[in-house]
């Protein structure tokens, strides 16, 4: 970030002059007033593309020029009668504004400094041949506050900032704007980023932090198959589930969806969506990978005749009866007092 240097530019600029005034021969010249210069008549688009003359020469060297009674003041550098060169300004004995100048336009950065005692950069143009194309803005303390960045007359990006801190993004890729957001918890460590395309606001991708700054969410969309991929984990860095939709037109479960266990990151439910509704199969695991049940559905309706419920160990411990619609008509389960099965109908 640039950082402009209020005592080393006036330094510079006052050795400048020095050089000029002890200059006792060749093209050195004493600085004149701005007031002194005649304009030549021309037909250029831009003022600064007509030379000054001084006693009826193009002017080369540097003109000065107060103005307010005095309380500013302006020196600039010239050229065969055009601004070329380091200019600066004060007001009221502060530094006010800086500038380059090649053949009669801005080129390098442009610096205007905020009316205070802080000295600070109130804002930073970056020009190349007379065509801005970056722009700094910043509070008076040297906090920056937003950034653009421009080609030709379009801007091309932006950036707005909290605190210092990236808050808004604009850009495009490939012609098509986008936005990126950054989002921060109170003590200043990242709390969320994503990206949008500016025009319909759909999510491209987002990541979430927990304040240990370790990942909490991952969003992916992929505009290809027009789905996208949710992992979530713990704040111990595991991950805990996996979820995939599709956008029809909001984004909908869709496809596989999965949960791990948090002790070792075995499998610990797969269940099958077709935008939004149940199809396919559904099974939960015990975190050994021992199967707990399972279920098939068909467009939200469960199709198996007979559900079991396992243990640890792999035993059935449960048996449900299903009518084909699912619906449970009767269940089973293990009595470890009786040891024996019993049954009891749930249409009774």
């Amino acid at each position: 970030m640039f950082v402009p240097r209020l005592n080393r530019v006036e330094s510079t600029f006052i050795l400048l002059i020095n050089a000029w005034l002890l200059s006792a021969c060749g093209n050195g010249q004493v600085p004149i007033s701005e007031d002194d210069l005649n304009q030549t008549e021309c037909d250029a688009q831009y003022q600064s593309d007509c030379p000054e003359t001084y006693r009826g020469k193009l002017f080369t060297g540097i003109a000065t020029n107060y103005a307010y009674g005095k309380a500013f003041y302006r020196a600039t550098q010239y050229q065969d009668g055009l601004e070329h060169g380091y200019s600066f300004s004060t007001l009221n004995n502060q530094l006010n504004e800086t500038a380059w100048y090649k053949a009669g336009k801005l080129d390098g950065k442009q610096i205007s400094y905020h009316p205070s005692s802080t000295g600070k950069p109130q804002w930073v143009r970056l020009y190349q041949a007379g065509v801005k194309t970056e722009h700094w803005l910043y509070d008076e303390q040297g906090v920056i506050l937003s950034y653009k960045r421009f080609e030709g007359d379009k801007e091309v990006e932006s950036i707005s900032y909290e605190k210092g801190r990236e808050w808004r993004l604009y850009y495009f890729v490939d012609g098509e704007k986008r936005q990126r957001h950054k989002d921060y918890y109170a003590d200043g460590l990242l709390e969320s980023e994503s990206e949008f395309i500016y025009a319909d606001y759909k999510k491209l991708n987002e990541k979430t932090y927990y304040r240990n700054g370790r990942l909490k969410t991952k969003f992916n969309f992929d505009r290809v198959t027009n789905t996208g991929i949710l992992e979530t984990y713990g704040s111990n860095g595991k991950r805990r589930s996996e979820q995939h939709y599709g956008y029809n037109p909001l984004n909908t479960l869709h496809g596989m969806q999965l949960t791990f266990c948090d002790e070792n990151g075995q499998v610990a439910s797969r269940e099958h969506y077709n935008m939004g509704v149940e199809d396919g199969e559904f099974a939960k695991y015990h975190c050994n990978g021992q199967l707990i049940s399972k279920r098939t559905y068909v467009n939200g309706v469960v199709t198996d005749k007979q559900i079991k419920i396992y243990d640890e160990n792999g035993f059935a411990v449960v048996i449900k009866k299903l009518d084909g619609k699912g619906n449970i008509i009767q269940e089973s389960y293990f009595d470890d007092d009786l040891s024996k099965w019993v049954t009891y109908s749930t249409t009774d």
